[in-house]
């Protein structure tokens, strides 16, 4: 079951950097707008890779990061 203040937390404790950016802003974004249309994991992922190829140009291998960034919040968010 998703628990709200759980997942903010976690979010505001990510440790994963995407090539020396912190992508928590970009993170807490994607969480609320994916549970805000009632979607889940996979419409998350898919916000979050799309919002670091649009504004980290020079990252390689945006779905790497994704997938890090997904398995340290997934059981807090209730992915």
């Amino acid at each position: 079951m998703f628990n709200p203040i759980k997942c903010g937390i976690c979010i505001s404790r990510l440790t994963a950097r995407v090539q020396g950016y912190d992508p928590r802003e970009m993170v807490k974004d994607c969480a609320w707008k994916t549970l805000s249309k009632g979607r889940g994991g996979k419409a998350f992922r898919n916000c979050l890779e799309k919002k670091i190829r649009n504004t980290w140009k020079d990252v390689r291998n945006p779905e790497r990061f994704v997938t890090e960034i997904w398995k340290e919040i997934s059981k807090k968010c209730g992915g």
